[in-house]
């Protein structure tokens, strides 16, 4: 789960520049998702899920994945714009692939 607060006014911006850059279909996951949460107006959080651990390595460490990543800097004012959590699936149904 990645939780991004862009700068003031961005938010749109940031979810149109996801939709026409490709990222959440180019990352490989499972699944993703953006996200608007009722309680933080001036965040995306984004959600993926993953079929393992090597999965998600190999995203973070692939070079487009550094591409997409310089490609959203413009739309955040300071370093502290986004939070990263990891969970643990421990029990449900998988999405079809």
């Amino acid at each position: 789960m990645l939780t991004l607060r862009p700068a003031p006014g961005r938010v749109e911006d940031l979810i149109a520049h996801y939709r026409a850059a490709g990222i959440l279909e180019a990352s490989g996951a499972l699944s993703s998702q953006l996200l608007l949460p009722d309680d933080e107006p001036d965040s995306v959080v984004v959600t993926a899920l993953w079929a393992d651990s090597a999965a998600y390595t190999a995203w973070q460490n692939s070079p487009e994945r550094l591409e997409f990543s310089r490609s959203l800097a413009p739309f955040f004012g300071s370093a502290d714009s986004a939070h990263t959590r990891e969970f643990q699936v421990t029990h449900g149904p998988l999405p079809a692939t």
